[in-house]
């Protein structure tokens, strides 16, 4: 479009040719870098410098707060682990007595019947031992009920 206005022999300013464009006039920057207030910058400095302060201060205590909690996590599982040991030599220990409880009982359970069967083969004399025999129940007084724990 310059050069048609050369050639057309008409003169014109760049405004004039913004103008002719359709376009807003060209405005140059005003503010150089001499223009800048130098508190200005020395404060955006500053306050740039304090930010990344406070960002490496929060990434230590982010750090240490990780470390914390890490050791807290390493206690918490060896105490863990310790408690799970100790809770499967108490069950080991249980069901040991358990089954010697067991073998205890079927062994006095044995012994009774055996009992029980000597005597039917005496042929135990008096009513009050056959009426128990042939109830089932022994001749021995009854012990006291144990009470559950």
């Amino acid at each position: 479009m310059a050069a048609q206005a050369a050639a057309s022999g008409s003169t014109s300013s760049p405004t004039s040719l913004h103008s002719q464009q359709g376009g807003a006039p060209r405005t140059t920057s005003a503010a150089s870098s001499a223009d800048f207030d130098p508190a200005a910058i020395q404060e955006l400095r500053d306050s740039k410098q304090e930010l990344i302060i406070r960002v490496q201060s929060m990434k230590k205590d982010l750090a240490d707060w990780r470390s914390r909690m890490n050791q807290q996590v390493e206690s918490y599982r060896a105490e863990l682990s310790g408690l799970q040991t100790s809770l499967s030599a108490e069950m080991s220990r249980l069901r040991g007595e358990l089954a010697d409880m067991k073998a205890r009982i079927r062994q006095q359970m044995d012994s009774n019947t055996a009992v029980l069967g000597d005597l039917r083969q005496q042929g135990a004399g008096d009513a009050a031992t056959e009426a128990a025999l042939s109830a089932g129940g022994s001749t021995e007084p009854a012990a006291p009920a144990r009470a559950k724990a």
